[in-house]
């Protein structure tokens, strides 16, 4: 069962505010989510070939290379902070 509490923590994690109706409707509509998909883990899947995509899928990306840049200030110049000619960014996650 989905609770309230567990809404809401969700919503804490994902930087979400909800009134009580909404934590109250989530959790309804939720529960229905996964019962439903509790059906689809007893359908008879014997003989059904594991996939994720309906056609096969290539890899369109081009191979990564180094390109040595020997201007480090230039790139640093637009860094609001600094450290170690790395771009410091502000922590977004809890320790």
């Amino acid at each position: 069962m989905i609770t309230k509490e567990t809404i809401k923590h969700l919503a804490v994690l994902s930087r979400l505010e909800f009134t009580e109706k909404q934590l109250d409707n989530f959790s309804h509509d939720l529960e229905n989510i996964f019962n439903y998909a509790q059906m689809l883990n007893e359908v008879d899947t014997t003989g059904i070939i594991p996939s994720s995509h309906a056609m096969p899928l290539q890899n369109v990306f081009k191979e990564d290379r180094v390109i040595p840049y020997h201007n480090i200030e230039k790139i640093m110049a637009n860094a609001p902070l600094e450290e170690s000619h790395a771009f410091r960014v502000p922590k977004i996650l809890a320790d």
